[in-house]
């Protein structure tokens, strides 16, 4: 009998979630809904007053206020644009668009969709009982605003002539809708009013960025119109990652965000446009299982290009010599006027091309070795080396390449060889390789000054530039592991602990001070790079800064899969203690 009642239990339970589950996802949907069509960008949350609440309380909110990385934000000509819109709409709206007000307005199920970057145009939807809606001062001013109306509903708008911002809102059904533009409040009363119109959610963008999701909207989501936005100088402009070429390819994205008590996990979706064949699929998994314990950033990818690989070898490995950068300080050299010749030019022969040297390029033998092998997969590990006494932090880097058949030893040590040479000595001092025997078996090293260690294991070529690292990643590969073909095509993890914080600092001070220029500029004029209160050092200063606003974020983790059509990816953001964040 009580067999049955806990059966019985459990199928009522079950059936109570699903039908919540899909009031739910219907409610959500519902939201989109509600806007009119043509946005550029659509961010929803199931509670946005509790979302507002958490990050007004949190270590990371004032972290960031106080920080170097917001006192520069606070000088740069996006935050003074930003803010400039925000004084405008405070003199549209006739009372202050500060916290204080976005508190006031902040209801549970919220959404808000942008439709010009420039002009800051929005309309912003959330669920606020009547009684919460007459308590808002936007409310209590509306006395101030001309009255008019959509259909049987009545909102309010008025406009600053100064700088032509207009602010509008309305209350309607449990809904309170706020936005600049007097069309965008009166579509969503329409709509909300039943009047059947083409709306967001009728977009070929939005649905099928939505078909894509792996369920309903968790505690954020945010889709976009990627066609719309890319093309926009502003997104240009401000884009931090500066990959715009890059954006071009996909035509919509969507983000959920799920907060737990101890991660915070993100999985995105990008969608291209029509033509992009899947990328090659490798077991990437197995491969980033290489990366030692202590190692700051590895990441793994499939299918590597030949390009890639030498590209990453020449900056972490190979390429010796030091950079050269201009102070940045100094006015830029004349421009020499043309030179139109002399007397003593008259006996020089013009029917006739000069010579010019044969360019060669010196890391020929390595682009053949990585072209005839065609790794199927690619492991970078980072890791750093840092004592009392020392003056620099070390970097160790080491590199996997993948392939469906064996290395060969001679054929990499020759190509290693080959590439090196020209750069290093007229004949072979330096570049003979030596044996070594370790825990983990034979690997070979440089006899000179160059650091370099190299091993093969059957499909797997080892290179490093330390030998602990070296040894640490073939330990690791004689581990029982198995295959993993889950569609990852690109997977990475990154540890930022306290240690690795402090060791970020060391370097990135010593960077900048590098940077620094040796005694005044010239003329005494202010050149932005002395920590005088005008701009803090970029480094050690803004993204110092930045890692200490998450000090308690000690892992983050990303996966990918490039199927083609769309790309999948995974964040994931994890801390050893609970939060001040809930899932609730």
């Amino acid at each position: 009998m009580k067999r049955s009642i806990w059966i019985v239990s459990a199928i009522v339970v079950c059936t109570a979630a699903v039908w919540a589950a899909t009031q739910l996802s219907a409610a959500h949907n519902e939201m989109a809904s509600l806007f009119p069509d043509d946005a550029l960008l659509y961010l929803q949350s199931k509670d946005f007053h509790g979302l507002l609440r958490d990050w007004n309380s949190s270590e990371e909110k004032h972290a960031w206020l106080e920080g170097e990385d917001y006192q520069a934000f606070n000088r740069s000509r996006l935050f003074i644009r930003l803010s400039q819109a925000q004084d405008e709409f405070s003199t549209a709206a006739a009372l202050p668009a500060d916290s204080n007000f976005l508190a006031s307005i902040a209801g549970g199920q919220s959404a808000l969709a942008l439709y010009d970057i420039g002009n800051l145009e929005f309309v912003y939807v959330t669920r606020m009982d009547q009684a919460h809606i007459e308590a808002t001062p936007l409310w209590q001013l509306r006395d101030k605003f001309e009255q008019r109306s959509e259909g049987t509903a009545t909102f309010f708008i008025h406009q600053d002539t100064q700088s032509n911002r207009t602010a509008a809102f309305a209350a309607r059904d449990g809904w309170l809708v706020l936005g600049t533009r007097a069309d965008l409040v009166a579509g969503v009363l329409e709509r909300i009013q039943g009047t059947h119109a083409h709306s967001l959610s009728d977009e070929d963008w939005y649905v099928d960025s939505l078909k894509q999701a792996a369920g309903p909207a968790d505690d954020l989501r945010m889709v976009l119109n990627l066609e719309k936005i890319v093309p926009s100088p502003y997104f240009r402009s401000y884009w931090v990652q500066r990959n715009i070429t890059e954006m071009k390819q996909y035509r919509a994205a969507l983000s959920d965000l799920q907060r737990g008590p101890q991660s915070y996990r993100e999985d995105r979706i990008l969608l291209r446009k029509p033509g992009r064949p899947a990328a090659a699929n490798g077991d990437i998994q197995t491969l980033l299982a290489l990366t030692p314990d202590d190692a700051v950033f590895a990441s793994a990818q499939a299918a590597p290009g030949t390009d890639l690989i030498l590209a990453e070898l020449r900056e972490n490995l190979l390429d010796l010599k030091s950079a050269q950068s201009a102070s940045p300080w100094l006015a830029p050299a004349a421009v020499r006027p043309e030179n139109a010749g002399g007397a003593s030019s008259l006996e020089d022969r013009i029917d006739v091309a000069p010579v010019i040297a044969p360019q060669t390029d010196p890391y020929q033998p390595l682009r053949t070795l990585f072209s005839a092998a065609q790794p199927t997969g690619l492991l970078q590990v980072y890791s750093t080396q840092i004592s009392d006494g020392d003056v620099f932090a070390k970097i160790d880097r080491g590199f996997v390449f993948q392939s469906t058949t064996a290395w060969d030893d001679s054929a990499v040590q020759s190509a290693l060889t080959a590439s090196l040479r020209p750069g290093l000595t007229a004949s072979l001092l330096g570049l003979q390789w030596v044996k070594h025997n370790g825990s983990a078996g034979e690997f070979f090293a440089l006899d000179g000054q160059v650091r370099l260690f190299v091993a093969v294991r059957q499909n797997r070529l080892f290179v490093a530039n330390h030998e602990s690292l070296l040894q640490s990643l073939l330990v690791r590969n004689q581990l029982p592991t198995r295959a993993r073909e889950d569609g990852v095509t690109y997977a990475a993890t990154f540890r930022h602990s306290s240690s690795e914080q402090q060791v970020f600092g060391q370097i990135v001070g010593r960077l900048d001070a590098a940077g620094q220029p040796k005694g005044p500029s010239p003329n005494n004029e202010d050149d932005g790079h002395a920590n005088d209160g005008q701009a803090p050092p970029f480094f050690s200063g803004n993204v110092a800064s930045l890692s200490h606003m998450f000090t308690h974020v000690n892992r983050e983790a990303i996966e990918e899969r490039d199927q083609g059509e769309q790309v999948k990816q995974t964040v994931v953001y994890e801390w050893p203690q609970p939060k001040w964040h809930s899932t609730k």
